[in-house]
């Protein structure tokens, strides 16, 4: 679904979230969202939102397990002595 709804910037770059989008994001007052600029648009995601679609996108990059985690790690912090 696509909704459209035209805002005002103020003079320090503020806008209001339409209520119905507010309500289609479920995010309240104080929440925080993740603004990214993509192709000339500005995409608002809520950042719990966010963090659960990203969740474990590295998982095995350093290692498969703990310890070949912490054996790069340690190969890593020898290199900057």
């Amino acid at each position: 679904m696509t909704t459209r709804r035209s805002v005002k910037l103020s003079k320090k770059g503020q806008f209001v979230l339409p209520k119905e989008m507010r309500e289609a994001l479920g995010v309240e007052e104080g929440d925080e969202l993740l603004v990214t600029l993509e192709a000339g648009r500005v995409v608002l995601t809520p950042r719990a939102q966010y963090a659960r679609a990203t969740r474990g996108a590295l998982r095995g990059t350093w290692g498969k397990d703990r310890r070949e985690v912490e054996r790069y790690l340690e190969g890593e912090r020898a290199s900057w002595r």
